[in-house]
């Protein structure tokens, strides 16, 4: 199927920036400047570097509406002043150290015994909501782990804690099993908007030492209304490599056609992509030189930790669907690398086209940074704004693909970064409520695996914010439009919010 520029509107074809002169943002809007600033946390202002950027690229920036003075004699202004807002992620979760609600005192007394329940080597690592539940998933990067999935309330107040035990999923029954018909080591899994839950089973134990595929790789569906099993799909073993790590899923569900979904699945380390057709129950391998890892980006520095990673696609995030058309761009990025890339879901979604078509899988313009850029996980809002971790930023990135101006490193926004709270953010997530909201999961992975994790500090946390207030106020805001001018942008395009352009 070819790809015409129409299918990709806002990253084709996309104008040269100009130069500005060099400029001081808050002499140039002293007024706007003084009224709007508003700090994330660390107290650096998240409108200067909006500012910065666009004016550099020949934009002007304008508020949607100047707000009034606040009255003197106003009885709410001493409460308006004195009130800090409210942090753009907030921590839901945390722990030291992570626990399991065991049958009983005595069971959990006999794993620990057994060496089944090593604590220390128990690292939350990939999450997603449905509900009143947040699912969470504990890999077998080493021994010790009892369970491999699990669940904890979605409102703290019923969890009683800060930091719950995991109650395995989807019963007790399912894991610790050596006949492969259980669960084994999930990475990450997906909520479809059809109330199922696609868990990505790696079958890969004591990935640290000497990896060990000890059962196959798998792809579990469970009806999240009732916690039973819809399917499961071995993938056969010609689909990857020895080595492999298959850690990543996003399921694809078109205009609610729920047994028509395929699932995308990336192995990290055999540079591959599974497919799984949900109505035909099978799968197929898509293997492209976009999903390797760039060596140039192999070298990772955070908190005082230096390693190489060579990971290769990673990140997976779908767009809503294209007017029209119905159709889908899926996003996707390796570990180590600096690049997005993107191709149309439905070259995906058959075989043949998949292995054929190399030409439809296409780099976005600019990188994301220069250096320090690595993402993780992605995901993208309903109003195509992608969010991404930065690992070795200790944030969480943003990007509107409804934009006209491209992937640019301009547009690329921060919506959230701390030093403590966000040390490696690994998985990330965007629910399917009405108003969306993003969910983070940050565990401190580098040193956990190369130093040791310190067990009276907090390493583990779950933190989440609304998607509109996270990117309100940033390049990624969908009510900040960006308007071209005749063929470029010039010193006439203005920022202007979507409402006040007409």
């Amino acid at each position: 199927m070819a790809l015409a520029q129409s299918d990709f509107p806002h990253w084709f074809a996309a104008p040269p920036i100009l130069h500005a002169p060099a400029f001081d943002p808050a002499a140039t809007f002293p007024e706007f400047h003084n009224q709007h600033q508003h700090t994330d946390g660390s107290g650096a202002s998240r409108l200067l570097p909006l500012i910065t950027a666009l004016t550099a690229m020949g934009l002007r920036l304008l508020p949607h509406q100047r707000p009034q003075p606040l009255a003197q004699d106003d009885p709410w202004t001493q409460s308006r002043v004195a009130t800090p807002p409210p942090p753009p992620l907030r921590t839901l979760y945390q722990w030291r150290q992570i626990d399991f609600e065991f049958p009983s005192e005595l069971a959990r007394q006999q794993m620990a015994a057994s060496g089944r329940y090593v604590r220390r080597n128990a690292l939350p690592l990939g999450l997603d909501v449905y509900g009143d539940r947040i699912f969470v998933s504990v890999p077998r990067w080493k021994d010790g782990i009892p369970a491999t999935l699990a669940t904890i309330p979605r409102d703290p107040a019923k969890a009683g804690s800060q930091s719950p035990a995991l109650r395995p999923y989807p019963s007790w029954d399912w894991h610790g099993r050596e006949d492969c018909v259980g669960l084994t080591s999930v990475y990450r899994m997906h909520v479809d908007p059809c109330g199922r839950l696609w868990v990505l089973d790696s079958g890969v134990t004591n990935a640290i030492d000497k990896i060990r595929q000890q059962c196959a790789a798998q792809i579990f569906l469970f009806d999240l209304r009732t916690d039973q099993l819809i399917m499961r799909h071995v993938i056969p073993s010609d689909q990857y490599k020895e080595g492999s790590l298959l850690s990543n899923i996003v399921s694809d569900v078109r205009d609610g056609q729920c047994e028509d979904a395929f699932a995308y699945a990336t192995d990290v380390w055999g540079f591959s992509v599974i497919v799984f057709s949900l109505r035909e129950r099978r799968s197929w391998s898509v293997s492209h030189p976009f999903f390797y890892p760039d060596p140039l980006a192999a070298r990772y520095q955070l908190h005082g930790v230096s390693f190489r990673w060579t990971d290769g696609v990673f990140g997976l995030s779908l767009s809503p669907a294209h007017s029209g058309t119905g159709d889908r761009t899926l996003f996707f990025h390796p570990m180590s690398s600096f690049r997005e890339f993107a191709v149309l879901s439905s070259i995906l979604r058959n075989e043949t086209a998949a292995k054929t078509s190399d030409d439809e899988f296409h780099l976005l313009e600019e990188p994301r940074g220069l250096r320090d850029a690595h993402a993780s996980a992605s995901a993208m809002d309903r109003r195509g704004v992608m969010f991404y971790n930065l690992v070795t930023r200790d944030a969480v990135g943003c990007w509107n693909s409804a934009q006209p101006h491209g992937y640019r490193m301009s547009l690329q926004g921060i919506v959230a970064q701390d030093n403590v709270t966000l040390i490696f953010p690994n998985d990330l997530k965007v629910d399917h409520e009405l108003r969306q909201n993003l969910w983070v999961l940050s565990n401190r992975l580098p040193l956990f695996l190369y130093r040791e994790l310190d067990p009276n500090d907090i390493n583990f946390r779950i933190m989440t914010g609304s998607t509109d207030e996270l990117v309100r106020g940033t390049v990624c805001d969908p009510d900040i439009t960006l308007i071209p001018g005749q063929g470029a942008l010039s010193p006439r395009n203005q920022l202007c919010p979507a409402n006040e352009v007409r």
